[in-house]
């Protein structure tokens, strides 16, 4: 047990009362946190989140579930480049949140709807 580990359980020991059996409550805690990070979504989710977790993405995003949009409707109505916006397009693209259809010379971007 490191130092670390041995202040750790002293505090927690601290926080939950010591009525508790402190062994059986990390059980508990730990087979919780296995829960969470054996669900098939887990991952998607991270993924999901780290794409919406910059301002720009986020709008984006939310212009995008309003409407359909080309890179240069995007660009018009916030003060971000065209490069810039693309580069967020991408992330948003690869987390799985939105695709883009070819309309003539333009790609317009949609809310990707999975298919189930």
């Amino acid at each position: 047990m490191t130092e670390n580990n041995k202040e750790d359980i002293k505090a927690l020991i601290e926080c939950i009362g010591l009525d508790v059996d402190v062994s059986d409550y990390i059980k508990e805690l730990e087979k919780n946190r296995d829960e969470i990070l054996l669900r098939k979504d887990f991952k998607e989710n991270v993924i999901s989140h780290k794409a919406l977790g910059h301002e720009s993405r986020f709008l984006i995003y939310n212009l995008i579930k309003k409407k359909e949009m080309c890179i240069c409707e995007l660009s018009t109505i916030s003060d971000l480049t065209q490069p810039t916006i693309s580069h967020h397009v991408k992330i948003l693209e690869q987390a799985g949140l939105i695709v883009g259809v070819k309309s003539g010379k333009f790609i317009h971007y949609q809310i990707k709807v999975d298919d189930y």
